[in-house]
């Protein structure tokens, strides 16, 4: 039974849908190709925040809104796009493992949000082909199987979506304390260890010390909260008391953030556990920094702890003898001098390569977006070996490794070396899936 106005409603709107003959779908939209694409007998998708902070719309309800933009670019991140590109390079290279057979890859930009990294997960379910006026989506799914996100609940929007289709999703980032449900995500994988231990750790590492009057702060994400809550409940067990416990976010306003660092200073314990990212961090120390608080004890997640890209005089100062959980550092032959030789002219009309060459030599390609911030013009000839940011830190290869191990993982599984659909725990060129 229904309201007479609803009915009409609803009649109007499915009446259409039942009339029409249209066997493809078309793509509403604007087509927004912030990718790294090569063809391929196989195709891998990539999905990695390369950009976050999403441009704000005027949604207006009149106007159809306009394509996303994303507005700060993460050289991190980008050097793990990379990464994935490099193994899949060298499997192609190792004629043992997939003999006659080419992988490529689509790696697509999430800008570090659920509704995006939905958008880009639904063009990997449909192959486009482009007509003379619009995108035709074809129903057979594009990839074989995903690298990312870098968050859990990226990856759960990921996997909510792949999961009918069987498509496996392996992660290599930080993840949610508890484990993915195997019923709700059955293809849903990592290479990184759930942070139930990390929790476990740090609780540990906290009773080592007799320390048992702490202070908590956390990053106000999946990681942050579901991480410090399984750690505040370990703690407890160990008859640990906790005097605040704050959030924080680079969204937050500077009134937020002086709270956060005013509740350190008047606290009567000086030991600070902080399960934080690193951009979340980094923002905190610079304003622990400008205030001068110094004599905390810092313990840190492995989110931010083993980052070279906190200010080493700073460091020093103010985090000297910080201890903290840290995933296993590894090399991995060859692919510094891989990520050094990346240049622009491999990746022709690539948006993505184009603004990783503009905002790391500040010049510009002729892209006329950035004319304003960058008014010199790019030579082609800058040098990577010359530039020291997050892109060309190769000191520490830990998350990094873990994406290179994902790749290598869905390779194996392609052909049948190891069914990941059947794995529980598994060590694979020592990377952990921890289901």
């Amino acid at each position: 039974m229904c309201f007479p106005m609803l009915c009409v409603l609803l009649i109007s709107v499915l009446v259409p849908v039942w009339l029409t003959e249209e066997t493809t779908c078309k793509r509403w939209g604007m087509f927004d190709p912030l990718s790294l694409t090569k063809d391929g007998d196989i195709v891998l998708g990539g999905v990695f925040s390369i950009h976050v902070d999403v441009e704000d719309q005027d949604m207006n309800f009149k106007t159809e809104p306009k394509a996303v933009t994303c507005t700060k670019f993460l050289f991190r991140m980008f050097r793990l796009a990379m990464a994935m590109i490099f193994a899949i390079e060298e499997i192609n290279k190792d004629l043992s493992l997939l003999p006659n057979i080419t992988l490529g890859y689509w790696i697509s930009d999430s800008c570090g949000t659920p509704a995006v990294s939905i958008k880009r997960t639904f063009d990997f379910l449909n192959r486009l082909e482009q007509t003379s006026s619009d995108f035709i989506c074809k129903r057979a799914p594009v990839v074989s199987a995903i690298v990312g996100d870098s968050s859990s609940s990226l990856s759960a929007a990921i996997a909510t979506l792949i999961s009918p289709f069987g498509i496996p999703l392996v992660s290599s980032f930080m993840e949610k304390h508890i484990n993915f449900n195997r019923k709700e995500y059955p293809s849903f994988f990592r290479t990184i260890p759930s942070d139930y231990f990390q929790v476990r750790a740090l609780a540990q590492l906290v009773k080592h010390f007799g320390w048992t009057w702490i202070g908590t702060i956390r990053s106000d994400t999946d990681y942050g909260n579901l991480g410090m809550q399984a750690f505040t409940e370990a703690v407890e067990q160990l008859e640990i008391c906790i005097a605040f416990s704050e959030s924080f976010a680079t969204t937050y306003s500077k009134e937020e953030l002086l709270k956060t660092v005013d509740i350190i200073k008047k606290s009567t314990t000086k030991v600070v556990v902080a399960f934080l990212a690193h951009p979340h961090m980094s923002t905190l120390l610079k304003e622990i920094v400008r205030q001068n608080v110094t004599g905390i004890q810092w313990i840190g997640s492995e989110g931010w702890v083993t980052t070279t890209h906190l200010s080493p005089e700073e460091s020093r100062r103010f985090l000297s003898g910080t201890i903290g959980i840290a995933i296993r550092k590894v090399q991995v032959p060859g692919l510094r001098e891989f990520l050094l030789q990346v240049h622009p002219s491999a990746y022709p009309g690539n948006r993505l390569m184009k603004e990783f060459w503009e905002r790391t030599f500040n010049c510009t390609l002729g892209n006329e977006e950035h004319k304003e911030d960058l008014i010199t013009e790019c030579s082609g000839r800058e040098n990577l070996q010359n530039v020291h940011n997050t892109y060309t830190d190769v000191s520490q290869y830990r998350i990094t490794y873990k994406v290179y191990t994902a790749t290598y993982a869905i390779a194996h599984n392609e052909i049948g070396t190891y069914n990941l659909c059947a794995l529980h725990h598994c060590f694979l060129f020592s990377c952990y899936f921890a289901i």
